[in-house]
């Protein structure tokens, strides 16, 4: 059960944020598991039944759902081999992380988020968000206004230069424009990392993104299932926008 991380997840945290090699990695692994990937672990563990609530086909093993502690350094300048901080990632089991929807955990010493997203770029999702909101306009909004009333906000990437049909209601303009897409928590208290009751809040926050998670899925669903209309009126591109 999750107590809440402690002074020693920061403590080794921060000590290897300063001593970022192999040789302080492999004299203090044991402290490592207890100190930071334990209380991870019980954290997905208390979290599990409740994501398979809100989807039954989630990955809720733990050694599937955390990060790993290794970096991939092939395209960074920062060639330090381990992170200072750690999430975790409930995503359809099964799934590549890549363009998939994702509802996450971040901490570290310096930090505290979670939300749900799609993991990185997915065009062919952000097309069929552009088509669901055309089609269903009020069911995003709904969406969208259960998420700001809940403490998050939205968050990602927009094109400046982009026509939105006239169908698309104001509230929608800009979530229209999107390249990526994530919801977040709108600053979350660092302190509540460190309490028991971080689990049961956890709980009732994804809850609350429920219909954000089901815009995300009926998504990248549909765009894996969409054949291109290809009459100059068609969504997107129509009328020389630029295409998401």
């Amino acid at each position: 059960m999750f107590s809440g991380f402690s002074d020693e997840t920061i403590q080794f945290l921060l000590e290897l944020r300063f001593h970022n090699n192999k040789a302080f990695m492999e004299s203090h692994r044991e402290e490592y598991k207890k100190a930071v990937e334990a209380p991870f672990f019980d954290l997905i563990e208390d979290l599990g039944p409740a994501m398979l609530e809100i989807d039954p086909e989630m990955e809720i093993r733990p050694r599937k759902v955390l990060s790993r502690i290794f970096r991939d350094t092939r395209f960074s300048r920062d060639k330090s081999p381990y992170r200072d901080h750690h999430w975790i990632a409930f995503r359809k089991s099964g799934r590549s992380k890549d363009g998939q929807p994702f509802f996450w955990f971040e901490f570290g010493p310096d930090r505290i988020s979670w939300g749900c997203g799609i993991w990185g770029e997915n065009r062919e999702a952000m097309n069929a968000i552009r088509r669901i909101i055309l089609r269903e306009p009020e069911t995003v909004a709904q969406a969208m206004a259960s998420c700001e009333a809940n403490s998050f906000r939205w968050g990602g990437e927009t094109f400046r230069r982009f026509k939105v049909p006239s169908g698309v209601p104001s509230g929608l303009e800009a979530l229209y424009r999107v390249k990526n897409f994530y919801i977040e928590r709108v600053d979350p208290p660092y302190r509540w990392a460190f309490e028991p009751g971080l689990a049961g809040r956890l709980k009732e926050e994804y809850r609350a993104l429920v219909p954000a998670w089901r815009l995300m899925t009926e998504a990248v669903r549909e765009a894996s299932e969409y054949i291109p209309d290809m009459s100059p009126a068609a969504l997107p591109g129509a009328s020389g926008q630029e295409e998401g």
